[in-house]
């Protein structure tokens, strides 16, 4: 019978791909997304071997939708795309240039929405890979 492994693996423990998608995130990416990235990868180590696939909803796990929202707020500026979006309808006029300021703040919240959940996909889709090729 395969044992599941109690507790997750800090970052050092991590194999070495893991290691160095996150330290390539840290140069290249825009400030806050390898931290999101990192944070999303103890997620998913932590909900793989249990859950096995990356659905939030399939099983009625609430929490994974908050741990993300909440590393989206932390590290990819989600509050401050919503409060920028709020700000633009209340202010809204039917003049073209508080049309497009809606428009700029609304595709901000989604560009962060996606890229959370972006994020999330290759964290899960990585510890998936690392759970069960270690299995």
């Amino acid at each position: 019978m395969r044992h599941r492994r109690s507790r997750s693996a800090t970052p050092t423990e991590w194999p070495p791909t893991l290691r160095h998608l996150i330290r390539t995130a840290e140069l290249e990416c825009p400030r806050g997304h390898a931290e999101a990235l990192s944070e999303l990868t103890a997620l998913a180590l932590r909900k793989v071997p249990s859950r096995g696939i990356f659905d939030p909803a399939a099983r009625g796990e609430h929490e994974v939708f908050v741990a993300i929202e909440a590393v989206a707020q932390a590290h990819l500026e989600l509050a401050g795309a919503r409060t920028a979006l709020r700000a633009a309808l209340d202010a809204a006029a039917l003049d073209l240039e508080r049309r497009d300021e809606i428009e700029r703040a609304a595709l901000q919240v989604q560009s962060v929405s996606d890229t959370a959940y972006f994020y999330a996909g290759l964290a899960f889709g990585l510890a998936s890979a690392y759970v069960y090729r270690a299995g």
